[in-house]
Parts: structure tokens; sequence; C-alpha cells
């Protein structure tokens, strides 16, 4: 993981959405719940780093299907450095 420089941490919670309790797969178990399938998922979200983007850090399930987020952010995005006429290739990109 690259250093943080300018930008912090941040968390962001959402719902994924709940499957039925009485529906089973075409083989007669469970189906795997999404909030299981998008942490498979985000394993390799974690894994794309780059200097110039804010990576997505670790991300927690809680109880009903509650997915956390952990990623890092920056306060200035890619739009601000272009309004203010910065040069793009020395700005950090926030995603």
């Amino acid at each position: 993981m690259f250093p943080l420089k300018d930008a912090e941490m941040g968390a962001f919670t959402f719902f994924a959405s709940a499957l039925p309790h009485d529906v089973c797969g075409s083989n007669g178990l469970p189906l795997t719940p999404n909030s299981i399938k998008i942490l498979g998922r985000f394993q390799i979200l974690k894994t794309i780093t780059h200097p110039r983007l804010c990576q997505y850090v670790d991300i927690s399930r809680g109880k009903h299907e509650r997915l956390v987020v952990v990623a890092e952010h920056c306060e200035r995005s890619l739009e601000d450095l272009l309004r203010e006429r910065k040069p793009v290739r020395y700005c950090v990109i926030s995603g």
C-alpha cells in the first residue's frame, strides 16, 4: 500500500439486497447471501494500487446484510484541481 500523502481515511456503509428466506438453489442448498458475494468481489478491489489512486482498505459485514467499506479519500477532487488550472499530473485522484 502506498503512503496516504494528502489522502485521509473514510468509511461508508450500505445494505446489500437481501434474499428471500425460503429460496434455495437448483441443488436444494440455500443461496449465498449477496453481502457474502460482495465481500468476495471486494478482495479484487483491494489489490488495485497506484500512487495516483485512492485505495480501498477493508470491508466489514454486519447484521442484516450491512456492509462497511473503509477507503482512502481526498478532500479535493480532480474536478477541483482542473477548475484551479493546476497541472493534473501532480494531483491525487479520489475515487
